[in-house]
């Protein structure tokens, strides 16, 4: 579960949307793609990546993946899923990365 918004749980804490700034959201998407760079090397070929987060937000979703895939060749998403409130928990973001 990468560092995040926390996005996906505002239901059960909606005072911490109002902590959320550009700023703030911009750093973490920055640690989120450093982390994805420095654990791809990490991966055995042919092995698999999860990167989860507990956000429902795009940016730090389903963009950092896409832009993960760009910055590394070779890596193909296997299954990614998102989970809302609406599935009857937390919002929770998961994709699974395959290495080359």
């Amino acid at each position: 579960d990468a560092p995040c918004s926390g996005s996906g749980s505002w239901r059960r804490a909606p005072e911490a949307k109002w902590a959320l700034t550009e700023a703030r959201l911009q750093a973490l998407c920055a640690l989120q793609a450093d982390i994805l760079d420095r654990v791809a090397p990490l991966v055995a070929p042919g092995g698999h990546l999860a990167y989860a987060t507990c956000s429902l937000l795009a940016v730090e979703n389903e963009a950092q993946v896409e832009a993960f895939l760009v910055r590394h060749p070779g890596w193909q998403r296997r299954d990614q899923r998102v989970l809302t409130p609406l599935d009857g928990g937390d919002g929770f973001f998961l994709c699974l990365l395959a290495a080359p």
